[in-house]
């Protein structure tokens, strides 16, 4: 709803609606495997937009910083069109958290990934039941219905593993859809280098 009236008061007040984030865009290449691998001319993912915020997990705030923010042109582009198609869908629903993608040129991430190394995947926090843009604590806070949407539009959009956690009751294909410990406040999503 929010996120309506602010883009009705932009074209009321300037003609034209607000403005998307500007991004840098190139082809990147995805080397190696998620959890070892490397990351070539990396794009970096916006901090914010009208569908969405970026999250930093290790500091506990918005925005992520830039370096922890770059993906495979391939990831960047679905997560944009993923984030646009939910918020057509859902425009009473608040804007979605996004966590980490990769490092500038891949590689071994740090404190929270053993992944997350050659810009095919990414964090995204579930939206909660009352609209408060940050993750949730607890797997309570989730709102399932608009978490398992979103799920279903990464799985639509051609994700190859999903791993959710073991308390938020999400589901989708054994094979793609994987529960894992320390998962219950995000999704991490995973697409393959070449469709």
């Amino acid at each position: 709803m929010l996120r309506a009236l602010i883009a009705l008061l932009a074209l009321l007040l300037h003609g034209t609606a607000p403005p998307r984030p500007a991004i840098h865009w190139r082809h990147s290449v995805s080397l190696g495997r998620a959890d070892h691998g490397a990351l070539v001319r990396g794009v970096r993912f916006p901090r914010e937009g009208a569908t969405f915020f970026t999250w930093d997990p290790i500091l506990h705030r918005r925005p992520d910083r830039p370096w922890r923010r770059y993906g495979n042109d391939r990831l960047v582009r679905i997560v944009l069109r993923v984030l646009g198609q939910y918020a057509a869908t859902h425009p009473e629903a608040p804007r979605v958290g996004i966590g980490d993608f990769s490092l500038p040129h891949g590689g071994p991430f740090g404190p929270k990934h053993a992944s997350h190394q050659n810009g095919l995947d990414v964090d995204v926090y579930y939206p909660r039941l009352d609209r408060r843009e940050r993750p949730p604590v607890r797997a309570e806070q989730i709102d399932h219905r608009l978490a398992q949407d979103l799920l279903d539009r990464f799985l639509r959009a051609g994700a190859i593993r999903i791993f959710v956690g073991p308390h938020t009751h999400l589901t989708g294909p054994a094979r793609i859809v994987r529960i894992l410990v320390l998962h219950d406040n995000h999704m991490h999503v995973r697409i393959a280098e070449v469709p």
